[in-house]
């Protein structure tokens, strides 16, 4: 086991271990701010939403718990011992950008003695999401190794650049990482630059979660935005100014017609999909008199809610029609 000492602090609120948007649930962490220092003898400190995690020498067995801390860990070229991975339990099946090494790892199945199945795998670094994780979890994991939580200030969702560059310091993979995030911003970068016409343009996010109620994005610090801002998009304003805290907006479906981005992209599940389109107003919002909208899976819509840098190519694959169109 590694040297560690983790001092819990900050909030952290309860989540639970689902696809966040294919089950409607979307709990609230709130992260702080971040202050990494490198200590004597590769000694790094993190500073995140639940505290501040100090790592010595370089961890060898890591466990992650969602889809964020697991590809972040995969786009370092690091296959963890043991995982959970909210998206893939929710689509319920692998998820198409992971790639063959991950069947070495072992599956954790989230439950009551999750702490336990994580022990036995004898971690020396574990990485939690605030909506998976909350802060009497946390300590208890932050017994078995160090762990560390939620490291965006400010969001529902980490940015995942975010959270490679955390990776990238406790792992002393920084330029790996640094490699990691050009690559991926350079692909969201050749998007904006073949479609230059989405600059301006404004986006919204929504999944019809039962059938009384619209979960919509409406922050746009949140980490499930960077993808669309650096586009050039951005959050309807009148929407943003509705941003609770979490970042996701319900809506009964008789406010549908307050979606009135360029550009909506949605989930539903198969039973409301044609309940989505038969709402009152669908067929005189923006998005659909403008071939602007877009109906994805569960395994996309959680892609996007919850991006990673393994994720963000193939959502830019899987929009590119939407954005083609938008862009007109």
């Amino acid at each position: 086991m590694l040297g560690r000492r983790t001092a819990g602090r900050g909030r952290g609120l309860v989540g639970r271990a689902v696809a966040v948007l294919a089950a409607g649930v979307l709990l609230t962490t709130a992260a702080c701010g971040s202050d990494d220092q490198g200590g004597g003898s590769g000694e790094v400190t993190i500073t995140h939403s639940m505290g501040r995690t100090a790592v010595s020498g370089t961890p060898k067995r890591i466990v992650t718990l969602g889809n964020q801390w697991l590809d972040a860990t995969l786009a370092l070229g690091v296959t963890p011992v043991g995982y959970a991975d909210n998206v893939s339990q929710g689509a319920k099946s692998q998820v198409p950008w992971v790639p063959d090494s991950l069947s070495e790892a072992k599956v954790l199945k989230m439950g009551a003695d999750v702490v336990e199945q994580i022990a036995a795998l004898e971690p020396d670094l574990i990485l939690v999401p605030g909506f998976m994780v909350d802060k009497a979890m946390y300590d208890k994991l932050s017994k078995l190794a160090p762990t560390i939580g939620p490291v965006t200030p400010n969001a529902q969702i980490d940015q995942w650049s975010d959270q490679l560059a955390t990776l990238g310091k406790v792992l002393h993979k920084e330029s790996d990482a640094d490699k990691v995030v050009a690559n991926v911003n350079g692909r969201i970068d050749e998007v904006a630059h073949r479609y230059p016409g989405l600059r301006g343009k404004t986006f919204l996010t929504c999944m019809l979660t039962g059938p009384a109620q619209l979960m919509v994005l409406a922050d746009p610090k949140d980490g499930s935005a960077a993808l669309f801002n650096r586009l050039g998009m951005a959050i309807p304003e009148q929407i943003a100014k509705e941003a609770p805290s979490g970042g996701r907006l319900a809506l009964s479906p008789e406010r549908l017609g307050d979606l009135t981005s360029d550009m909506l992209i949605c989930g539903a599940l198969p039973a409301f999909t044609e309940k989505f389109k038969r709402l009152p107003g669908y067929d005189e919002l923006p998005s659909v008199r403008n071939n602007g909208i877009a109906f994805v899976d569960v395994t996309t819509i959680s892609a996007i809610n919850i991006p990673t840098p393994l994720s963000v190519p193939y959502v830019l694959e899987k929009l590119d029609p939407t954005l083609s169109a938008v862009s007109k």
